[in-house]
């Protein structure tokens, strides 16, 4: 059954992956242009998907044209044109390593009082061009939901933040989701001190599932959609160079392991079903209803979409450490035509078919354990 978009509660899941966050803009841009008047209900964020997540959810004007704006002006690490042309490619692909005039430039500790720096480099500039292209208020408004997760430093957890927070969401809470050491330095909050949420889990699911489950007020009539990027495959050929090695030591380090995710989507979606017809059958002045931990199952909300994009990027396009122009661009199309080529443009969701023997067995399970005497 084709759905209208306007139906369907979607939550965008977006890890974490330096410039590869490029990828994921494409997978955005396409995401819109295929989904006329499209709003995510929230999007969950790690470190560069936090920032990524921040600028969607909160952006001064058009969300796609700020996230183009990042990604093609502010965040590309390239010598001025024509003299680029002149740089040759591999070198080009690292000129980063001395910095990112949107994103990060060296400690000046390193140079003064090297025995108390604890990071290679310093984000401020990334906190300027948050502010410029983010407003606050719009970053903790109902729609969509940004939600960032950092690693604390002092306890070793992850923990997530999004505008129910007291005080709200703010740019330390995304600069801290992306505070990876040691390049980057660790970011206090409240006193505590966060790493890059990537250290942890570089998935942030579970934040946006319960949005989902909220969304609509809860009403179980809705189509709720989960859309996963990946940057980082589980499956990848066999490496046979250094390179190689190091890429696909990275890869599995920071896979979502999916595969592990997809059968309990599907086993917890058929738990939500029977809960639903369980309460159907079950009588209105039963005890049970009373029970904290029945009415907290029943606020669970079937996920009827799981869509996963998975990377295809070549291992030339794979170093999150390279924010080339060239690459930058390559990035950006391949997220947009991934987007495209595995169904991202519009929601499909199989209209439920009733199924006589399950009604039957919750009837007789309901009888067997409640009984009919507890009937109103």
């Amino acid at each position: 059954m084709a759905v209208q978009n306007g139906k369907v509660h979607t939550a965008v899941v977006l890890q974490g992956g330096g410039a590869l966050g490029a990828y994921e803009y494409g997978i955005l841009q396409a995401l819109y242009e295929q989904r006329p008047g499209f709003r995510p209900v929230a999007v969950a964020g790690i470190s560069i998907g936090a920032v990524t997540a921040a600028v969607l959810a909160g952006a001064k004007a058009d969300p796609i044209s700020a996230l183009d704006r990042l990604w093609r002006n502010e965040f590309v690490v390239s010598p001025p044109r024509p003299i680029d042309r002149l740089v040759p490619p591999r070198i080009g692909r690292s000129l980063a390593v001395l910095g990112n005039p949107g994103m990060y430039r060296p400690n000046p500790a390193l140079f003064t009082t090297p025995w108390t720096a604890t990071s290679l480099y310093d984000t401020t500039p990334l906190r300027r061009i948050l502010t410029e292209l983010v407003d606050p208020d719009k970053l903790n408004g109902e729609e969509p939901q940004a939600i960032v997760g950092a690693t604390n430093v002092g306890t070793g957890e992850m923990e997530f933040f999004d505008r129910r927070r007291p005080g709200g969401l703010t740019f330390d809470h995304v600069i801290a989701s992306g505070s990876l050491p040691p390049g980057f330095p660790m970011t206090e909050i409240d006193g505590r001190w966060y790493w890059d949420g990537g250290l942890f889990s570089n998935l942030p699911l579970a934040p946006a599932i319960n949005a989902l489950h909220q969304a609509g007020n809860g009403d179980r009539s809705a189509i709720r959609e989960l859309i996963v990027v990946e940057l980082f495959p589980m499956s990848a050929p066999i490496p046979h160079t250094m390179p190689e090695v190091l890429q696909r030591m990275v890869q599995l380090q920071y896979t979502s392991r999916l595969k592990l995710d997809k059968p309990y989507f599907e086993e917890s979606g058929r738990f939500v079903d029977l809960m639903a017809k369980i309460d159907q059958q079950l009588p209105r002045r039963s005890e049970v209803r009373r029970d904290p931990t029945y009415q907290a199952l029943l606020t669970s909300r079937k996920i009827d979409r799981f869509s996963v994009v998975t990377s295809s990027l070549p291992a030339e396009l794979s170093h999150a450490s390279d924010f080339s122009r060239s690459t930058i661009e390559a990035r950006i199309r391949a997220g947009h035509d991934d987007a495209i080529a595995q169904g991202i443009g519009h929601v499909d969701v199989e209209t439920p078919s009733q199924d006589h023997r399950l009604s039957t067995v919750v009837k007789r399970w309901v009888r067997q354990h409640w009984g009919s005497s507890r009937s109103a």
